[in-house]
């Protein structure tokens, strides 16, 4: 649903009457995953995907009947299913979608408050009745809480039964974050593509010059003119942060270095020549780090695209940093 957040929030916002159309199972072959989205208007406009293209015809209809009855539907398309045969569903794949007229006023406040937060939360959709509530608002010691927690702990969207009733769990974790150290052009090309891809971006950078004046299309979520090692301690350096070294200076570099090698980032990657690399790998045995330590840098950074612009480093540096984020090899 990220990914059509905007949209949402402006139709909300112009008390438009829409549908919400979510995946909530698929079978084998499937082009979007659980969890995706398509908003149906009442003017039959649609926003998002629930499929390559397949099923949304029909969805687009039935989220009409929804939509005048107020009652939610759930949905089954796949290759014997004759209203998937005829929107050309050919995938050889199953896909259950459940359409319901779009949340209250009083959930989706809360909901559009976590996310425009960057509060983790997740949507816990009874399927028998249409009955919608966050996870915090779950009742603490009920067996509900405890299933969904799990399935929230793992970041997934998933189907679940608790007493013979199913429920769809939609995880809505915090952003993960992006801290680039330096500011220059290729800072302000990648902070785009991050944002695009919904991380939360962090930038450091000790160089008031570099800091404040590199035109930033769009601006870093945080902005700290300070060296590394004064602001890095005051983030989680955890499993959810991807960390970008692109100051060229190794007396910023090496510093912040210094702390996230021993920390639980997810991904570091060092602007820089083999040369360059080279370089950087003796200093940091120099302070004392192991080859495993140091070989966690990537470096030269990104895919090898033959990249040579500030907007085609950027875009191999992105690929890598999701490529590493769905755990591609």
């Amino acid at each position: 649903m990220l990914d059509i957040l905007t949209r949402i929030r402006q139709l909300v916002a112009e008390k438009e009457e829409f549908a919400m159309a979510t995946v909530v199972k698929t079978w084998r072959s499937s082009p979007r995953q659980a969890g995706s989205c398509l908003v149906v208007t009442k003017t039959g406009q649609m926003i998002g995907s629930v499929s390559g293209g397949c099923v949304e015809n029909a969805v687009v209809q039935k989220a009409q009947r929804v939509l005048a009855t107020g009652h939610s539907e759930l949905a089954k398309f796949g290759v014997a299913n004759e209203d998937a045969w005829e929107v050309g569903l050919s995938c050889g794949g199953e896909v259950w979608v459940y359409i319901t007229p779009f949340y209250t006023e009083d959930l989706w406040e809360k909901l559009d408050d976590a996310l425009d937060g960057n509060i983790g939360t997740a949507l816990v959709t009874n399927l028998s009745d249409g009955s919608q509530t966050l996870i915090e608002d779950i009742l603490p010691e009920s067996e509900l809480k405890a299933v969904v927690n799990g399935i929230y702990q793992k970041r997934s969207n998933s189907l679940l039964s608790v007493e013979g009733v199913e429920y769809f769990v939609h995880s809505f974790p915090p952003k993960n974050k992006m801290i680039l150290i330096g500011s220059a052009h290729i800072t302000a090309e990648l902070i785009g593509l991050a944002h695009m891809y919904d991380f939360e971006t962090i930038v450091i950078d000790p160089r008031d010059t570099f800091a404040h004046k590199t035109d930033f299309a769009i601006a870093p979520d945080t902005l700290h003119v300070n060296w590394p090692q004064e602001v890095l301690g005051d983030y989680a350096l955890d499993n959810e942060t991807y960390a970008v070294i692109l100051s060229h200076d190794p007396k910023i570099d090496d510093e912040a270095l210094k702390i996230l090698l021993p920390s639980g980032v997810r991904y570091i990657g060092a602007l820089g020549s083999r040369k360059t690399q080279a370089k950087r790998i003796e200093r940091l045995k120099s302070y004392g780090f192991t080859d495993e330590e140091i070989s966690k840098v990537k470096g030269p950074i990104g895919l090898n695209i033959g990249a040579m612009s500030a907007k085609e480093i950027a875009l191999s540096v992105i690929a890598e940093v999701v490529k590493v984020k769905n755990g591609v090899d």
